[in-house]
């Protein structure tokens, strides 16, 4: 078995446990009666069907956060601790996908499915894209490890691959704070 072929399994557990985990949360913490105060509670989704949301101010938000979790990823590609960060990041992502989709199967069923699949949508095409170009870059760079590169080669290379996943960001904020946030109120007002 390939070093690759592991490294690729090894990811898809990581993935898997994280939104086992995430599933799990909702029945632990007894989250499924929507009796909890939180966001995702049924006062907090009746609250955001009438929220007030500035597209225009939420970009740069979402912008600042996700450009700060994409540059320390790839900043930490070039340490030891890279590889842990990296899948630590996936599995966090990995249990809160899960939790949402537990919550929102416990609360809205089959219509529950369609307001996870629209809390993804347009943004995460995006989202996920550029995290599989950020962890092609951080595996290539693991596998050169020491070999003989020309340092001028590899710092454009790599800048290159920076300004494409940034533009990846700024397209996949965009479409959150424009088309998601629009997405997301149309379907809540829709399935009341």
């Amino acid at each position: 078995m390939g070093r690759k072929y592991r490294m690729e399994i090894a990811a898809a557990l990581v993935l898997l446990s994280g939104f086992l985990a995430g599933t799990l949360v909702p029945e632990l913490f007894r989250m499924g009666t929507g009796a909890y105060a939180g966001y995702l509670s049924m006062y907090g989704l009746q609250r955001y069907e009438t929220a007030a949301v500035s597209p225009a101010k939420l970009l740069p938000y979402l912008l600042s956060l996700r450009m700060r979790t994409l540059l320390f990823l790839w900043m930490s590609g070039y340490t030891a601790a890279g590889l842990l960060f990296h899948l630590l990041y996936a599995w966090w992502l990995a249990a809160s996908a899960g939790m949402l989709l537990a919550l929102f199967l416990l609360r809205g069923g089959c219509s529950g499915v369609l307001l996870f699949a629209c809390s993804l949508f347009p943004q995460w095409i995006l989202y996920a894209s550029m995290w599989k170009r950020e962890a092609l870059s951080l595996w290539r760079r693991r596998r050169m490890g020491t070999q003989p590169d020309a340092a001028a080669s590899a710092r454009r290379r790599d800048l290159k691959e920076l300004g494409g996943m940034a533009g990846l960001c700024v397209l996949g904020c965009a479409a959150e704070a424009f088309l998601g946030m629009w997405l997301l109120k149309i379907f809540l007002q829709y399935f009341r």
